[in-house]
């Protein structure tokens, strides 16, 4: 039976230890207590920055969702560093690792509970560790925000064309919106997403509490450059600019011609595996495809004798994002599939 201490620990909130509605650049920390030592610490701190001026919205940056997906973290950090709060008009709350333990670890899932926090939205207050982040991050930093960016990559697994992301809407005012804000990001691709309800998201939540959000995903593989970093930091810096956050002229930074406006829809929009093996993929990144055309080789190195398997592609589209890795298990995704929408 567990102690009456272990359910006051549990059921604490956690403290806030910097002041959200100050003036200036503020660095503290958010600090969840624990019912188990994590690192010998009894203590699970998050690092927030606070930077604030003027008048102007109030955009929520974060990263370090998934603790395989680095360039996000670095991004915030660099701008956390280099940000003179005299520069802004508006407010930025940043939070370079909302999944710390992932981070260190570099795990998608929480060491902590097994949680993956991009997966358990909105939380749950009396809940797993990583359950109270997300809790807390819909309960305090939502609430206090008009637009977000949640900072995504490949991670280990799959390779991408870097991408900003936001969700489908049928209101045509807000659609512009969102749509001028991703030309503002100006990647190569500018992903819409229709999700289904029973994967409730970080940026999923944000929209369903009608703010703007424009998400990215930049890199993968689980390996940094300069060129995926660069993708993700001139994004950002670009829509703080059109947002009226940052001056123009602060968010000089990666120039082309157009961004091409795409669509991921439903379950055929991620061809996953239906089990384990070895993966020989026949498509790279901005490869066009059709349905039933295929996509690779799945090869069981367990059954030397049994004839190697060709997957085909579920629907048609343009190959956004493929496996980094080759060992594959049941359900793992291989391909992203985009497909063509107007500019509406």
């Amino acid at each position: 039976m567990l102690s009456p201490c272990y359910h006051r620990l549990r059921m604490r909130e956690p403290a806030v230890e910097i002041n959200f509605d100050g003036q200036g650049k503020l660095f503290g920390q958010v600090v969840f207590p624990l019912e188990q030592s994590w690192q010998g610490r009894p203590t699970l701190n998050l690092p927030v920055c606070v930077m604030s001026n003027g008048d102007g919205p109030t955009v929520a940056l974060l990263a370090g969702n998934h603790g395989d997906e680095y360039e996000g973290p670095l991004v915030l950090g660099r701008l956390i560093r280099e940000l003179d709060r005299s520069a802004l008009q508006g407010r930025l709350i940043i939070l370079p690792t909302v999944n710390l333990p992932a981070v260190l670890a570099h795990t998608r899932e929480s060491p902590l509970d097994g949680k993956n926090l991009n997966r358990i939205w909105p939380g749950d207050v009396n809940g797993t560790p990583t359950e109270r982040i997300v809790a807390w991050l819909d309960q305090e930093i939502f609430t206090r925000s008009q637009v977000v960016m949640d900072l995504h990559t490949g991670g280990f697994a799959l390779e991408l064309i870097p991408m900003s992301m936001c969700h489908y809407t049928d209101d045509w005012v807000r659609r512009a919106e969102i749509r001028a804000a991703q030309a503002a990001f100006n990647a190569p691709l500018s992903v819409e997403l229709s999700l289904d309800p029973g994967r409730p998201t970080a940026s999923g939540r944000a929209h369903e509490r009608n703010l703007l959000v424009v998400g990215s995903e930049s890199g993968g593989g689980g390996v940094v450059t300069p060129r995926s970093v660069a993708d993700c930091y001139y994004g950002v810096r670009n829509v703080l600019a059109h947002l009226g956050v940052l001056p123009v002229a602060m968010a000089s930074g990666r120039r082309r011609q157009h961004t091409r406006y795409t669509r991921k829809w439903g379950h055929e929009a991620e061809m996953r595996c239906d089990g384990p093996g070895v993966f020989v993929p026949f498509c790279k990144l901005w490869d066009k495809v059709e349905e039933g055309q295929p996509a690779g080789q799945l090869v069981r190195p367990d059954e030397p004798n049994a004839t190697p398997r060709t997957l085909a592609f579920p629907a048609s589209g343009l190959v956004a994002a493929r496996r980094a890795t080759s060992g594959v298990t049941s359900d793992d995704v291989l391909y992203w599939i985009v497909h063509d929408v107007q500019e509406d």
